[in-house]
């Protein structure tokens, strides 16, 4: 749709067009500072923003070209903004009180040290004045230093204002400081002033190169390894990709781009053809953005998230145990994104503090590995009162305390199988066999009486009986997460014999047969089913030694065991527990269907549930009556427990900031997210999807009918929306070949053949259209919802379903979400509708009425 310019009224066709055009036509624009000053800044007549912030050389000639890189110059500087007036009037203030940077002169020793001039000794009776001071440059940054004899002129003249209690420059005294600056003997014809020594932003400035072109496209060059640098992106930019990387980033700055000028430039700036290959660590590259990371201790990675730290450990330094924690340092980069190394991450080296002594380095390392030592056990406090409420009733750290193991070998007790190592190399099928045996249990459910069913899916018979049936999972790849606790367990067992007597020859037997050369897999499978039966149907008693003597119980323990000795909070337990309870019904729904097909006919079916039934019940000597134990108090106790909160409002008034987790969040940020969500779905579907075409299925109101259940009704198919009705506008197109579509169909032999490259790039396209439409639902419509949820919705009636997801209500293009992850329990859908914005909503119409057409065929 058009739109038309607030500034001068113009109208353009595409959006980035006009938003590029608004931001070079606007007057005036605000933005709030790093400070959180609200700053009020007018275009100047050159078409750049001039910057009158508290930088003693600002403002300068050239200006910039968006409030974006003006906002980062004042960030980089710490510098406040003043506006033209008081900027003025400061300036004003300067000159009349002789507030001016200077050098100071020594005329008693010839030779100046390095950045200072020693002020000359006054005559008795003259008041001493203060330290002269150089006159600031103006103009240009890079304006050319004066030369030493010219620098001695200028302190000349400016020696009478250096003070306010200067003399007048016509006075005696003004003649004598005069005649004394004569004496200062004149430096060698080829010698340098030296610099004064740099504020704290100049300091910054000092290691880079401004240029007044380069400013204006929000570049600079790094003075140390000489390559540009994004001023607002804070990363590296190879000269070859000046114009690219301005056209995927700041498209509001091609206009003002010249590659000959950019060229030039570059060569006389002496800028590197490619980006340095930085390796750390390193003091800090200035332009750079720096980062927080971890550090490994075994090598010089750094990465920024603890899981990528953790993959890297176990890929690299799989020998050596995970630490408890990882060093914690700053860390550089030169681009988010590239090939080759330019992504990889580097340590930025901080110096010592100041007056530290290495003996007291030592000795703090010393005390602090002796604290790292104790935290590899876990400690149990005298006081009950230290303790959680959960472990105070299961006492799992007491019994992880009476195993008397370090930490990391508890937890690799109940750890996946690692084939890997010679004394579990004959593991490696195990996995495999297990998910079998499952796989197995779960394809009987479909043959079992539904009453059978009901009863294992009744935990407690004193409430009676579910009408619902023990069933399968809705998602194939749900039975996986359900058997990871179980596979550990089963590989707990055979790792370590427990004192089960009765069990552990079941154990050592299944272990036999894993090591045999070419085991029978029916073989191993009857034989984990006798030991899983033995170990589920043999009622566990405490003792005085033995305070967790049931080994699902204990490996449920190690499983919720944490690196740093702690224990997962009860939210996350409750979750292990259900895996636990589904695969026990599972393996009892095996033996319930083993016996029942025995030949015995007098055991049935429900024969067979009943000699089990006190096996997989509650208020039982079982262990799944214990596991439901925990299951009821661990749920009590955290829906009880009142979480702690992760938000936390840091502005309190416009509500415009906020730490989330820890980390500073501002409205604005968000707003942006939103903004560049958009632009890339827009760009996505006119570049991309439509590559260009201009088309359009236009509308003014949608008929839709919530009510109608038939298949494959949608409204993009109710007769009554004839604006739909042509849905193979795109299809035409690609057939005509029009315009990019002209290379997806070729001609062999007289014999039209799709170009399946093209139709895959396509494709590729295509999705990731679908992608930016799923963000902008999950972010934008309400309440978020699961993306399980998300991605399982169908635009149209099917045979299957009869309530589409997508529907129109009056102007609302809604998506009516169903699924969700309470519908495998509870056998019942919700209705859950989040309402699209506009945009959104008009895209998704489109991209269904004409692009989805396409992508069926």
């Amino acid at each position: 749709m058009p739109r038309s310019c607030k500034e001068c009224g113009l109208e353009f066709d595409n959006k980035n067009i006009h938003d590029a055009h608004w931001k070079k036509c606007v007057k005036t624009v605000s933005f709030v500072s790093h400070t959180g000053q609200e700053v009020t800044v007018d275009r100047h007549a050159n078409g750049t923003f001039l910057c009158y912030c508290s930088h003693p050389k600002c403002p300068k000639e050239v200006g910039f070209a968006t409030v974006d890189a003006l906002g980062k110059h004042m960030k980089n500087l710490k510098t406040t903004w003043l506006g033209p007036e008081k900027k003025a009037s400061a300036e004003g203030r300067a000159e009349s009180s002789g507030q001016t940077p200077a050098l100071e002169i020594d005329i008693g020793n010839p030779q100046m040290s390095a950045g200072t001039i020693h002020t000359p000794k006054m005559p008795a009776g003259m008041v001493q004045d203060e330290t002269m001071r150089s006159p600031s440059l103006t103009g240009h940054d890079d304006a050319s230093m004066k030369s030493p004899q010219a620098g001695i002129e200028a302190c000349k003249e400016e020696v009478a204002m250096a003070s306010p209690n200067s003399p007048s420059p016509r006075s005696p005294m003004a003649m004598q400081v005069q005649s004394l600056m004569s004496l200062v003997p004149p430096p060698p014809h080829d010698s340098q002033v030296p610099q004064a020594e740099p504020s704290s932003a100049e300091g910054v400035e000092s290691h880079l190169i401004h240029h007044p072109y380069l400013d204006g496209l929000n570049m600079m060059v790094n003075v140390e390894l000489r390559f540009l640098i994004c001023q607002l992106c804070e990363e590296g930019i190879a000269p070859t990709a000046g114009r690219a990387h301005l056209v995927n980033k700041h498209a509001e700055l091609l206009p003002m781009f010249d590659q000959d000028r950019f060229d030039s430039i570059t060569m006389q700036l002496q800028v590197a053809t490619s980006l340095p290959n930085i390796v750390g660590p390193r003091s800090r590259v200035h332009g750079l953005a720096v980062f927080d990371a971890m550090a490994c201790d075994s090598c010089t990675v750094v990465y920024t998230k603890q899981k990528k730290m953790r993959a890297h450990h176990g890929s690299k330094h799989g020998d050596l145990p995970i630490p408890q924690h990882w060093r914690s340092c700053k860390a550089q980069r030169m681009k988010p994104e590239g090939a080759g190394t330019v992504r990889q991450l580097w340590e930025v080296a901080t110096q010592a503090r100041a007056g530290e002594d290495s003996r007291e380095r030592a000795l703090a390392d010393k005390l602090l590995g002796e604290l790292e030592e104790q935290l590899k056990t876990v400690r149990v406090p005298k006081d009950n009162r230290l303790v959680s409420p959960w472990l105070l009733t299961t006492r799992w750290h007491e019994w992880a305390r009476w195993l008397r193991k370090p930490t990391e070998e508890l937890r690799a007790m109940v750890a996946l199988p690692r084939p890997s190592l010679p004394e579990e190399e004959h593991y490696k099928t195990l996995v495999e066999t297990i998910e079998l045996y499952f796989e197995e249990a779960v394809t009987m459910i479909d043959s079992t009486d539904e009453l059978v069913l009901q009863r294992l899916n009744s935990p407690d018979p004193v409430k009676g009986i579910s009408n619902t049936p023990f069933h399968r999972h809705q998602h194939d790849g749900t039975l996986k997460k359900y058997m990871h606790p179980v596979i550990c367990f089963i590989t707990m067992l055979l790792r370590d014999l427990w004192m089960i007597p009765d069990a552990n020859m079941v154990i050592l037997k299944l272990d036999d047969m894993l090591q045999e050369p070419a085991p029978e897999q029916s073989h191993i499978l009857a034989q984990l089913h006798a030991m899983l039966l033995k170990v589920w149907t043999t009622p566990w008693s405490k003792s005085k030694y033995h305070i967790v003597p049931d080994p699902t119980e204990s490996c449920l323990a190690l499983l919720t065991l944490n690196r740093d000795g702690s224990f997962k909070s009860t939210k996350e337990v409750t979750t292990l527990i259900a895996k636990f309870e589904y695969c026990m019904r599972l393996t009892f729904l095996r033996e319930i269907r083993a016996r029942a097909s025995a030949g015995d006919i007098e055991v049935d079916e429900e024969a067979a549930c009943d000699a089990l039934q006190p096996w997989f019940t509650e208020k039982n000597y079982s262990t799944f009556a214990r596991l439901r134990s925990l299951q009821h108090r661990a749920s009590a106790i955290s829906f009880s427990t009142m979480a702690l909160p992760s938000i936390w409002w840091t502005d309190t008034e416009a509500w415009s900031t906020l730490s989330f987790k820890g980390n500073h969040v501002a409205f604005t940020d968000v707003c942006k997210i939103f903004k560049d969500v958009e632009e890339a779905l827009v760009a996505t579907w006119e570049n991309k999807v439509l590559k260009g075409l201009e088309l359009r299925a236009d509308y003014e109101q949608v008929v839709d009918d919530p009510s109608n259940k038939d298949v494959g009704y949608s409204f993009l198919f109710d007769p009554r929306n004839s604006c739909f009705q042509d849905r193979a506008c795109l299809v035409r197109a690609v057939v005509r070949g029009h315009g990019p579509f002209a290379n997806f169909l070729v001609q062999r032999e007289d014999e039209l053949v799709w170009n399946r490259a093209a139709l895959r790039g396509w494709l590729q396209d295509y999705a990731e259209l679908q992608k930016l439409l799923l963000m902008r639902a999950e972010m934008l419509s309400g309440a978020p919802s699961r993306g399980t949820e998300l991605t399982a919705m169908l635009y149209r009636n099917t045979q299957a379903r009869d309530t589409r997801n997508l529907m129109v209500f009056g102007k609302h293009v809604t998506l009516l979400g169903q699924y969700s992850k309470m519908s495998a329990l509870t056998c019942q859908d919700k209705l859950i509708p989040h309402a699209l914005d506009a945009l959104t909503g008009d895209i998704l119409i489109q991209n269904l009425a004409l692009a989805r057409p396409f992508a069926e065929i």
